[in-house]
């Protein structure tokens, strides 16, 4: 494997549902979790398995925002705040880069929402794009974001959300492969992320093919 430089950093999207695991566990005095350890991979750009890259795009930003306002009690200004931080981390990466928006089968970074609100308001008419813009109960933007951002690793306490489609599943039920292209995402839980991270190796497409006696393949996925 390649080393790992700011050419070679490890591309890491995290679900949503990881930034919250972090700040309940840090809310409950327990700092040495998973859900952690990987937020403060992606805030500081590194790991023991060589430098980080977060992969973020517009909608799990505002997504978030809407569910630390609305499962945790956080204020309208607070909640994006925090929410806002993201992008933060994602331009102060070893590969800095801005939040993505998929369109169609392509991608367009964005730095602020007001672009974001009008580019879309200008491909499908303001009323749909504030309908798109606040729609949060469907996961594929989560799974749209690691694609089109080209994310080595979709890390996710809902592995199993995403069996699906074109996903390869394993023996094991912690990790998935969702190819696409000449590519394949892994999505694997929080823990199976940070195992290998903190073995120094990076568990992308690559190691895992690489390691068929460890990641036994059952049928494709209909």
């Amino acid at each position: 494997m390649p080393a790992l430089t700011s050419e070679r950093a490890i591309r890491l999207a995290l679900d949503i549902n990881v930034f919250i695991s972090d700040i309940l566990s840090t809310d409950m005095g327990r700092r040495n979790t998973a859900a952690s350890f990987l937020v403060e991979a992606v805030r500081s750009g590194t790991s023991p398995a060589g430098p980080v890259q977060l992969v973020t795009s517009l909608p799990i930003i505002e997504n978030y925002a809407n569910v630390l306002s609305r499962r945790l009690g956080y204020d309208a200004a607070a909640a994006e705040e925090r929410a806002w931080i993201l992008q933060q981390y994602a331009l102060e990466g070893p590969m800095p880069d801005h939040p993505y928006l998929s369109v169609g089968s392509g991608y367009v970074p964005f730095e602020t929402e007001e672009e974001w609100r009008r580019s879309v308001a200008n491909h499908l008419g303001r009323s749909e794009a504030e309908k798109l813009f606040h729609e949060v109960q469907d996961d594929r933007y989560v799974l749209e974001t690691a694609v089109v951002g080209h994310a080595d690793i979709l890390a996710t306490a809902d592995v199993a959300g995403f069996a699906k489609g074109p996903a390869i599943r394993f023996e094991r039920n912690d990790v998935l492969l969702f190819p696409f292209a000449d590519r394949a995402l892994v999505i694997g839980s929080p823990r199976f992320v940070v195992y290998w991270l903190s073995q120094a190796v990076v568990p992308d497409a690559r190691f895992i093919t690489d390691n068929p006696k460890d990641f036994v393949r059952t049928d494709r996925l209909d």
